[in-house]
């Protein structure tokens, strides 16, 4: 599984990949509420400003006769005054013409569009609030419009006085807002992200340590779930712990049952061995016969119920050193083939097979027997371990096998030589532990001339 993977089936990943897109949806919508608000507020504060730019033009105007009013070319705030201020006022009579413009406003066209916009739908006493666009490539100037009915002796006269200011200053608020509060968002984002991560991280050290617990039940480092567990998983825990109890009862009524058998059948096998070979009165070929059959049923007791025993523990695993079992297998085969004058070689280390002992026994003695059959004067046993598996060698200088025969010798039953005594069960026996194990199993040519066999296991 590559690091991706495993990523996206982390769940500390998805929760906190969860939170984050909550707190970012959740933060940009309040931040699109602020923003909005924000906007409305500053043009709210645009409108007033604006208006009180009007009340000082009426405060400002005279009456120069009846129903005829004017403004004085110098007015008390300055921007009114000053070419390019970005604020400007205009009045206009009541057929819409102009009849006065500051100073600041000497340079600004107003097309009859725009003219029309500013007096167009406005009662007298209420001021209209809006923007003017005046080109694509300027934003829309701000405008108030305020209609006023100029009473007299002569009759009452309607005048509108307006206001523009340039949009600038308002946008430049707007955007230094938006920065800050994108800005702080962004941040808030990231420290409740982190804050997330760790309230998660706090949050979910239980579940790995139960991972870990359950891993060193698995490699045979402890026999239940010792540690202290929060009351959402402590069920769980229980659960497992029973099973595990269950198991390992079960586990020992098997071997002892099975032991049982063995000794029920191997005693009646061996004394029916014993009184063929006695009895003078069987034909030699008898004899042998029986002898023979006597010897395969014994082998086919051994192999099964070797077969149940590696079925039955395959949930809890033990972690066997390697050397021990090495060492009395060796010591017992050179006594055996002590007329061949064998010289077992064994470089081990510090290994550990990660399974049942008698399932380690039965598997090199198996494979060792058969180098010391077939092998000439040496063979060679290696054991190497990593991270990930556990690699064992048995290399002898016998006649070896070739290429195409196999993946056959490794069937259960097989035999290349039918000369040398054996049912060809003991291969089939390590074929089955090594599946059980979920290892693998090689043939190779071995650098001593003879056969090479390589089996691995998932450390």
């Amino acid at each position: 599984m590559t690091d991706s993977q495993r990523a996206v089936g982390s769940l500390r990943v998805r929760m906190l990949v969860s939170a984050a897109l909550v707190l970012v949806v959740f933060l940009g919508v309040m931040g699109l509420v602020l923003d909005t608000a924000f906007r409305q507020s500053a043009s709210q504060a645009v409108s007033e400003r604006l208006l009180l730019h009007i009340y000082a033009l009426l405060a400002a105007t005279n009456e120069v006769q009846a129903g005829v009013i004017d403004l004085p070319p110098s007015l008390q705030e300055p921007r009114f005054n000053t070419l390019g201020s970005g604020l400007a006022g205009f009045v206009f009579d009541a057929e819409g013409r102009e009849i006065w413009r500051s100073r600041s406003a000497i340079d600004l066209i107003l097309s009859a569009q725009d003219r029309a916009r500013l007096l167009s739908g406005q009662t007298p006493g209420e001021p209209g609030f809006d923007r003017l666009p005046v080109s694509p490539d300027h934003d829309a100037l701000f405008y108030l419009s305020y209609p006023v009915i100029w009473q007299a002796e002569a009759g009452d006269a309607r005048y509108v006085y307006t206001v523009i200011e340039n949009p600038d200053p308002y946008q430049r608020e707007v955007n230094s807002f938006r920065n800050s509060l994108w800005g702080w968002l962004a941040a808030g984002v990231l420290v409740l992200v982190t804050i997330q991560a760790g309230i998660m991280y706090w949050g979910l050290l239980p579940i790995g340590a139960l991972e870990r617990d359950l891993k060193a039940i698995e490699q045979g480092e402890q026999a239940y779930l010792e540690g202290q567990y929060p009351s959402e998983i402590a069920g769980v825990t229980r659960s497992l712990n029973l099973l595990l109890s269950g198991e390992r009862t079960q586990r020992e009524r098997y071997r002892t049952t099975l032991a049982d058998l063995a000794h029920s059948l191997k005693t009646p096998l061996a004394i029916l061995k014993i009184e063929s070979s006695r009895n003078d009165q069987l034909p030699k070929d008898l004899s042998n016969l029986m002898e023979e059959q006597l010897d395969r049923m014994s082998d086919i007791i051994s192999y099964q119920l070797e077969r149940a025993v590696v079925g039955a523990s395959s949930l809890v695993k033990t972690r066997v050193p390697v050397v021990p079992v090495a060492d009395k297998l060796v010591a017992a085969l050179q006594q055996v083939y002590r007329d061949k004058a064998i010289e077992i070689e064994t470089d081990t280390g510090d290994t550990g097979f990660p399974g049942d002992q008698r399932d380690l026994m039965e598997l090199l003695g198996n494979l060792l027997d058969n180098a010391c059959k077939y092998g000439q004067h040496q063979v060679r046993f290696t054991a190497r371990q990593d991270q990930n598996q556990l690699t064992l060698c048995i290399e002898d200088d016998g006649p070896g096998i070739a290429a195409a025969d196999r993946e056959r010798v490794l069937q259960r039953g097989e035999r290349l030589d039918t000369r040398v005594a054996g049912q060809g069960i003991g291969l089939a026996i390590v074929v089955e532990i090594v599946e059980r194990y979920h290892g693998s199993i090689r043939i190779t040519e071995s650098d001593l001339g003879g056969a090479g066999v390589q089996v691995v296991f998932p450390a």
